[in-house]
Parts: structure tokens; C-alpha cells; sequence
């Protein structure tokens, strides 16, 4: 019993793990079918778990499959490269975009500049607007560009030219311009509501200058001197009403070779007139009480007639 008992353990043990002796071969023989039915697990010798087990093996390798074939197909379809995605390549401070690019809601920047000697567009299908703000402050700048018009909110608006001088200035309190001199073309000028402020006024060469008011009246007012002059032409002032020269100190002074004042009033003759005296264009300059002036004859008084009641009204 002990011998059949040892050389049965024998057997199987060999059949499993080869240690000890090898069995007999009779032994063997007739044991062989029993050890590799032993050896081998159990799942692979029963049917169903054995397809079971296959095809869990098949799905995972064609999972495995379609995740290859949608990654290549989405690095194909975005032009995934090392430096960046398609026309976006990732440079030293930033990126570079190739042809065109659309943002859908915000682009955040610090700098936005085009190629060497290629220009940048902007095209937006209602409006664009440029903020600039700080990240723990209410204070902000923007710059909206519409369909029809441009506008800009924040403290201040200032242009420069290349050189980084000052060209423009506009804030709540003035508006600036630093340039030699300030053209408006166009017959309605400059539509001032308030007052304008400007060290000298010209015309341009071969314009004439003219300052209007159409309902109202124009005033000038300096804290010392005014001085109207015309190097080439004349000075017009016309007025519908009356045009007053009032001097508070000093004196009103007309300084000119010749000074004509044409429309002026004669007055009727008060004495018979001296056929001595040749018949000439030249009369006297008189005024009325009112300081109102009128022309009289040279051989007669300069005063007006009582019975005139029209030229000194």
C-alpha cells in the first residue's frame, strides 16, 4: 500500500512539476491523459468559457484598433505637429498663425502684429471692440469700431505720429492738436457752440477767412490786444445791425493813408453858395450831438438845418 501510494504521488508530480524520477512507462501510458487534463486550466477545456474568453480578446484588440485609427485621423484632419496645430505654430513668446484664424468669443493678447511687410485685417460681421482694463481696478479703456462709426470711452484719447511725437488730444476737460495748423475743408468750416480758444486764427493761401455767426452774435475778446490785419487784401465787416467800437481807457485810432466812409448823409445848405468858388467832390465831416457823422457843404456851417429832423435822429 505504502509503495503504490508513493508511486502514485510520484506520478502526478511529474505530470505537474518535473521533479523527483520519471515514472514508469507503463505508468505513464495509461496516466497521460488524466496529468495534461490536469495540468492545463480548467477555463480552456470547458466550450463556452473558452469563447467567452476569445472573444472579450477580439473586442478589446479592435477597441485598441479604433483608438489608433481616430487618433491618426485626428492629427491628419488638425495637422498636429511638434510646434504647433496647422497654421498655429508655437514661437518663443507666443504663436504664429499662418493665413486666417476666426475667434468664436474672446481673444486675450498682450501684443498683436502682423508678418514683415504683410498687412493685417481685421473683419468682424456686426462690430469690434479692443478693452483694456486692469485686473483689480474699475478704471477701463474701450474702443468700439461699428458699422458706421467709431467710438472710444476712457480718460483720455491721444494720437501720435511715427516718431512718437503728439498729433491729437482729447479729453472731458480740452481737446489738442499739436500740429502747425488745423484744416477743415469744406464749405460749413468749423460749427463752434461755446468759444474757441487759439492763439492765431489764418486762412489758408488763396482763401479768405471768415468768421460768422449766423443767429447770434461773434465776439472777440483778448485780456490785451486784438489785431485784425490783411497783408495782401482787404478786411470786410459786415453787419445787419450796428457795428460799435467802444474803448473803456484808451483811444479807437484809424491809422492810413486814406480814409473813406461812402454813404454818408449830406446836409442841406444853410447859406447861398458863393459863385466864386468852383464846383468840387470835396465836403466837410461834421457830427451830431449823438456822434452820429455827416457831410456839409465846405463853404457852409458844419451843423445840420433846424428843420432836419432825419440827420441827427
Amino acid at each position: 500500500m505504502s509503495v503504490e501510494g508513493t508511486s502514485t504521488n510520484v506520478i502526478r508530480g511529474w505530470g505537474c512539476t518535473p521533479t523527483g524520477e520519471p515514472p514508469p512507462a507503463a505508468v505513464a501510458t495509461e496516466n497521460t491523459s488524466s496529468t495534461s487534463k490536469g495540468c492545463l486550466a480548467t477555463i480552456f477545456t470547458k466550450g463556452w468559457r473558452r469563447t467567452t474568453l476569445y472573444a472579450i480578446l477580439v473586442f478589446l484588440m479592435i477597441l485598441v484598433f479604433l483608438n489608433i485609427a481616430l487618433t491618426l485621423w485626428i492629427v491628419g484632419a488638425l495637422k498636429l505637429t511638434m510646434n504647433g496645430v496647422g497654421p498655429i505654430r508655437i514661437v518663443k513668446g507666443g504663436i504664429h498663425v499662418d493665413g486666417q484664424a476666426w475667434v468664436v468669443d474672446n481673444l486675450v493678447a498682450s501684443t498683436i502684429t502682423s508678418q514683415v511687410a504683410q498687412p493685417i485685417t481685421i473683419h468682424s460681421h456686426r462690430n469690434f471692440t479692443v478693452q483694456v482694463a486692469e485686473p483689480d481696478s474699475s478704471d477701463h479703456s474701450k474702443l468700439f469700431i461699428k458699422r458706421d462709426h467709431l467710438e472710444f470711452s476712457g480718460r483720455a484719447l491721444h494720437v501720435r505720429d511715427a516718431r512718437g511725437g503728439p498729433v491729437f488730444s482729447a479729453a472731458r476737460d480740452e481737446v489738442r492738436v499739436f500740429s502747425d495748423s488745423l484744416a477743415v475743408d469744406g464749405p460749413g468750416g468749423i460749427n463752434v457752440r461755446s468759444a474757441v480758444q487759439v492763439p492765431i486764427v489764418r486762412a489758408p493761401p488763396a482763401f479768405d477767412l471768415q468768421l460768422e455767426s449766423l443767429t447770434r452774435r461773434l465776439d472777440l475778446r483778448a485780456p490785451e490786444n486784438i489785431f485784425l490785419e490783411s497783408r495782401a487784401g482787404k478786411i470786410d465787416i459786415t453787419s445787419h445791425g450796428n457795428i460799435k467800437l467802444d474803448s473803456v481807457v484808451g483811444a479807437i485810432k484809424l491809422n492810413a493813408q486814406n480814409i473813406v466812409i461812402n454813404n454818408l448823409k449830406e446836409a442841406v445848405r444853410t447859406e447861398t453858395r458863393n459863385k466864386n468858388v468852383r464846383s468840387t467832390k470835396v465836403y466837410q465831416l461834421c457830427a451830431c450831438a449823438t456822434g452820429k457823422l455827416f457831410l456839409a457843404a465846405p463853404e457852409s456851417p458844419c451843423v445840420a438845418h433846424d428843420d432836419d429832423t432825419e440827420l441827427c435822429r
